[in-house]
């Protein structure tokens, strides 16, 4: 550990050194990769203080070799003029080049700067993307993800180093990607921007070295999500900017959408909700899963909990609520932005889980993007049931989009903990086969759910005892009662009561073949110790309906 971690903070101290100095300079910073919209394509982003040119130079290498790569090939790319929004207005700029034409799975040296000023970067290294030929190849390593959220500039250092060991550690093969899905550095636009610029520099030692995949968080949601759209280069950035995206990489089609787009209203709105469920029908719908068999999707809010509370329905409550979406569970009393309280009846989840689940436009009352509820107004909660009826908001059901299209796996963050759920589909489980168990899912009928927000930031918890760990049936709490949902199956960091620490980890998701892929969860608490350990074994693929046809079984059977 005493090696990682020196060789860690050199890296973060020379990009964080770049960062500082660069102010009224043209030095790069915040070097990042990310997959290109064609499979032949990576897109290198990165800032200046100042306005330079957008030049890249690069050129395959041997990793085994000590010799530096002869770097004649050359991309010129766009820059960008950003000006934050805070009060000091401060400048940057966001360069931003495709490299084209690369060759599957190899290796390649590069660097950023500008070529008439003879002003480089370090040099960086990356592996294009492997086809979908060479990751089918059983001598060569599998499909490789890093899975991890909610990462702060502040308390995400231990979890950084294990990453970064993961990238440059000896014996390690590098991910394929790293795949973050929202809140970073607490925030991007803190400190007009700096807070983003360091936070950047800091991710530098292991995104300017594997492609770094993102969807957006609540924390990104400042000035209309202005730094996460100007900061990163996902595919299909001009139609979406960064929102929603898909690709493949091998025997995975990976899906990033805008879970916030149903909570902030002054942003996003019921139309652009309309136009991310659509294209996302489509994309689903457009996948051969004959050729790739997986797919993973990803956002920031989760669609469940770990936890349940008891139902509380007010005693004046009628009984009559048309704006209620249907459930056949009672739910706890939700949090209400307006002057009335009404029981929601959506689920056993918080209104924030239900409103992801079922795709019911909502809005936060607290700054932060929490303590939300549906959009509501006061004017909505004294109108009668016909005139409710006329005015109820467009629902967009992405659990049922998921179910209807097989999607494999879905991770979120926003919650600073980790834990994953057994198959479920409308607050059921639907494991598949009598021999299921808590580490291996056979032949699931329906999305495993998966909560990696523990990736380290100044909101979460350093308490004296070690992390609430293990299956979810036996969370009891300190002080406190909790009911472990039925689809909850493992957890570490929910409870952090009675002076428990939150978790700080981080996932690796690899994909052996077309029929069996593995999670596995490390803790920076434990110097890098693996902490769980789940398995999807599948011999079919697809809608889940399909395969409850196939299978001959029209239920699936529900966790012990």
């Amino acid at each position: 550990m005493q090696m990682r971690s020196v060789t860690f903070l050199a890296l973060v101290a020379s990009a964080l050194a770049v960062a500082t100095a660069s102010a009224g300079h043209h030095d790069p910073t915040g070097v990042h990769l990310s997959f290109g919209d064609e499979e032949d394509q990576m897109v290198v982003t990165w800032s200046t203080a100042k306005s330079t040119d957008a030049d890249v130079r690069y050129a395959p290498s041997d990793p085994e070799s000590s010799t530096p790569a002869n770097l004649t090939l050359s991309a010129t790319g766009t820059v960008r003029e950003f000006a934050d929004g805070g009060s000091g207005r401060t400048t940057r700029y966001v360069h931003a080049a495709t490299l084209r034409g690369l060759a599957p799975g190899v290796r390649y040296e590069y660097q950023v700067g500008d070529a008439s000023l003879e002003k480089w970067s370090a040099t960086f290294w990356f592996t294009s993307r492997r086809d979908a030929k060479q990751l089918a190849d059983q001598t060569t390593p599998p499909l490789r993800l890093i899975a991890l959220c909610d990462i702060g500039l502040k308390r995400s250092e231990q979890v950084l180093k294990l990453l970064a060991n993961e990238v440059h550690g000896a014996g390690k093969i590098p991910p394929d990607a790293f795949v973050q899905c929202g809140d970073f550095a607490y925030d991007l636009d803190s400190d007009d921007g700096a807070v983003g610029d360091n936070f950047l520099a800091a991710m530098e030692p292991i995104v300017a070295y594997v492609p770094w995949m993102t969807s957006a968080g609540n924390h990104e949601k400042h000035d209309n999500f202005t730094h996460y759209r100007e900061r990163f280069t996902m595919p299909n950035k001009a139609q979406t900017d960064n929102h929603y995206y898909s690709l493949d990489l091998g025997p995975v089609h990976l899906v990033a959408y805008n879970t916030e787009a149903f909570f902030w209203p002054e942003m996003f709105g019921a139309e652009y909700a309309a136009r991310m469920y659509a294209w996302l029908e489509r994309d689903l719908g457009s996948v051969d899963r004959k050729k790739t068999p997986w797919v993973v999707v990803h956002g920031h809010r989760p669609m469940y909990c770990p936890t349940t509370k008891t139902a509380v329905v007010p005693e004046d409550y009628d009984g009559e609520d048309d704006y209620a979406p249907p459930s056949v569970s009672p739910a706890p009393e939700r949090e209400t932005v307006g002057k009335k309280k009404k029981p929601d009846l959506g689920g056993l989840c918080k209104w924030e889980q239900e409103s992801s689940r079922l795709g019911i436009p909502s809005m936060c009352a607290n700054a932060d993007g929490t303590n939300c509820a549906r959009f509501e107004s006061v004017s909505y909660l004294e109108s009668s049931p016909e005139e409710r009826e006329r005015s109820d908001p467009p629902r967009f059901p992405l659990e049922a989009l998921f179910h209807a299209h097989g999607v494999d796996v879905a991770f979120y963050g926003h919650k600073h903990e980790y834990w994953r759920s057994f198959p479920v589909f409308n607050e059921t489980v639907v494991n598949g086969t009598g021999t299921t168990s808590l580490e291996t899912y056979r032949e699931p009928r329906g999305t495993v759910h998966v909560v990696t927000g523990a990736g380290g930031n100044d909101n979460m918890d350093l308490g004296d005892e070690p992390p609430s760990r293990g299956r979810c049936a036996e969370l009891t709490g300190k002080g406190k009662d909790l009911n472990p949902a039925s689809w909850c199956a493992f957890q570490s960091g929910v409870d952090v009561s009675g002076g428990r620490t939150s978790e700080f980890a981080y996932g690796i998701v690899t994909f052996w073949s077309g029929t069996r892929m593995t999670w596995e969860q490390f803790s920076a608490l434990d110097d890098g110790a693996k902490i769980d350990e789940w398995h999807i074994e599948t011999s079919k693929h697809g809608p889940f309906a399909n395969r409850l046809l196939a299978s001959g079984s029209r239920a699936g059977i529900a966790a012990e």
